[in-house]
């Protein structure tokens, strides 16, 4: 056992778990889930959605059993240019864009890591499962992968802007605690993004006036009044009680990680949206690549729980809960804020 124990706790035998991990993860979205719902998140709305905000706003929210658009009418926006495409073309075009804009997010991502291990890095965020489960089904968590890393690589004014528009363009409810951190640990980039809506939802109403707004806020209650067979949450195998388990376990992290500051508390705080959501899709957990990058600068050997528990689908609440636990107990990594002079969170009171 302690042979096994030691084998285990290299950084090569994490690697290569890490590895095997995504390759069978990646292989099973490509090949099995890919030809089933490729693209269909995209499918089901989004060109509609810039054709229906440019003819007639009011019918943006207009569901049918193919139609389900639950963004912004200011969200809507950004697909407008598909529009003139053929359906296949814009979803590609789609797909095109998100991968510019995962490529950017990783590259950036890999900044703190030097020579082989910043491309390895790389590699890591392009194939991170959720990742490509989101290039596959067409979602927008790519953007929020980049957002989220914004926030993190800008403690400011900057990052609040950065959430503002995501916020105000493409809400998810996962993004609600990270919202909160901020207001506590963040002020002044608290103050930028509730700003940055103002802003949005001013110039929004002003283009297409008040009743399309109102009925953006008529479907957040939708996704409660419905089953989602891809819930990977605690209440996607434990029924009702489980949104209740969700929302005290993702409480409790978000405590520990007001309390902790710094980058272990901003990916505290990622994670606790992602537990405490009454439905959770794998897509959602792009956002744990942000929250594990403080623990992969610092490189604990209690990281293992990261690359095991992640292709076991009914585990994924509980692969969530250990990498909290790992972020909490890991030294703090030196945050590129404090590097270039950045404003960091608020000190903790009585420091």
């Amino acid at each position: 056992m302690r042979r096994m124990a030691r084998l285990l706790s290299r950084p090569r035998t994490l690697v290569t778990l890490a590895a095997a991990s995504f390759l069978v993860a990646d292989l099973v979205l490509i090949l099995v889930i890919g030809p089933i719902d490729f693209a269909f998140d995209f499918w089901c709305c989004y060109q509609q959605a810039g054709e229906r905000v440019v003819s007639d706003p009011a019918r943006l929210y207009a569901w049918s059993d193919t139609y389900t658009f639950r963004y912004t009418p200011l969200g809507a926006v950004l697909f407008v240019p598909l529009v003139p495409l053929s359906a296949a073309a814009a979803a590609w075009a789609w797909i095109g864009a998100k991968l510019v804009v995962l490529v950017v997010a990783a590259r950036w991502y890999s900044r703190p890591w030097d020579g082989v291990d910043r491309w390895l890095v790389v590699l890591a965020v392009i194939t991170f499962p959720p990742i490509v489960h989101d290039l596959v089904i067409g979602n927008v968590s790519t953007i929020t992968l980049l957002v989220l890393l914004a926030v993190a690589r800008w403690p400011d004014a900057r990052g609040g802007v950065a959430l503002g528009l995501l916020l105000a363009l493409m809400p998810k409810p996962h993004l609600v605690p990270v919202l909160v951190y901020v207001a506590i640990r963040r002020p002044r980039a608290f103050a930028a993004s509730v700003g940055t809506i103002g802003v949005c939802v001013l110039t929004g109403v002003a283009l297409f006036g008040i009743e399309p707004w109102l009925q953006f806020v008529g479907t957040l209650r939708e996704p409660l009044e419905r089953t989602f067979t891809a819930n990977i949450g605690f209440s996607g195998f434990l029924g009702p009680i489980g949104v209740v388990v969700g929302v005290v376990v993702g409480a409790a992290i978000f405590v520990v990680g007001v309390l902790a500051g710094g980058s272990r508390g901003y990916a505290l705080s990622i994670l606790a949206g992602i537990v405490a959501g009454p439905y959770t899709f794998i897509h959602y957990l792009t956002g744990s690549m942000v929250a594990a990058e403080p623990v992969l600068r610092t490189r604990p050997r209690r990281l293992a729980p990261f690359p095991s528990l992640l292709v076991i689908t009914p585990l994924m609440p509980i692969w969530l809960i250990a990498l909290a636990a790992v972020i909490r107990g890991s030294p703090p990594a030196v945050d590129d804020s404090a590097r270039r002079g950045a404003v960091p969170d608020r000190p903790e009171a009585g420091r």
